[in-house]
C-alpha cells in the first residue's frame, strides 16, 4: 500500500514485481494509471480510489487475474471497451466519478453477481454517477436488467 502519499506518478521498475497480488494507490494525485501498473498481471487486487483519474487504457486488460477494482472517486467519463475482457471481477467499484453509459460489452462482466449499494460488497458498484445510458430505470432491475438492456440491439 501506497496509499495517501500525494502520488502523481510512480517508478518504472515497480514493473519488476511480477509476483505483487495487491496494489493500493488510493487517496494519492495520479491523473493517470502509471504504465508499469498495466505489466503486473498477477494483480487479484488494484484500488485507485480517490485520485485524478479522467481514464483508463485499452491495456487495462491485460490485468487478467484482477477479482477486485476500485475506481471509485475519481473523475473517469467513460469506462474503455478493454475493461469487459476482465470477466474474473467480482467487485468493480466505480461510483462518484463523472460516467454517463457503459460499454455495450458490459454484459462480459460473467464475475459481477449484482449491483451493489453497501460498499463492502461484492458486484458492480455504479449508482452514484450520472448515467444516461442506461436509464436509471434500467438500474432497478439490477444486473439483470442491465445486462439484458446492454445485449438488446439499438
Amino acid at each position: 500500500s501506497v496509499s495517501q502519499n500525494q502520488l502523481k506518478s510512480l517508478p518504472w521498475t515497480l514493473s519488476n514485481l511480477h509476483k505483487l497480488r495487491k496494489l493500493n494507490l488510493s487517496n494519492n494525485e495520479l491523473s493517470q494509471l502509471p504504465t508499469c501498473v498495466y505489466s503486473l498481471r498477477s494483480l487479484v487486487f488494484l484500488h485507485l480510489a480517490w485520485n485524478h483519474l479522467e481514464n483508463l487504457a485499452e491495456n487495462i486488460q491485460s490485468l487478467t487475474e484482477l477479482h477486485i477494482l476500485i475506481l471509485e472517486g475519481n473523475h473517469l467519463h467513460t469506462l474503455p471497451k478493454a475493461l469487459c475482457n476482465l470477466t474474473s471481477l467480482e467487485l468493480l467499484n466505480v461510483d462518484f466519478n463523472d460516467i454517463k453509459d457503459v460499454p455495450q460489452e458490459f454484459h462480459q462482466l460473467c464475475g459481477l453477481r449484482r449491483l451493489a449499494c453497501h460498499p463492502l460488497d461484492s458486484g458492480l458498484h455504479i449508482l452514484h454517477n450520472p448515467l444516461i445510458k442506461p436509464i436509471k430505470e434500467v438500474l432497478e432491475g439490477g444486473l439483470t436488467g442491465l445486462y439484458s438492456y446492454l445485449r438488446t440491439p439499438g
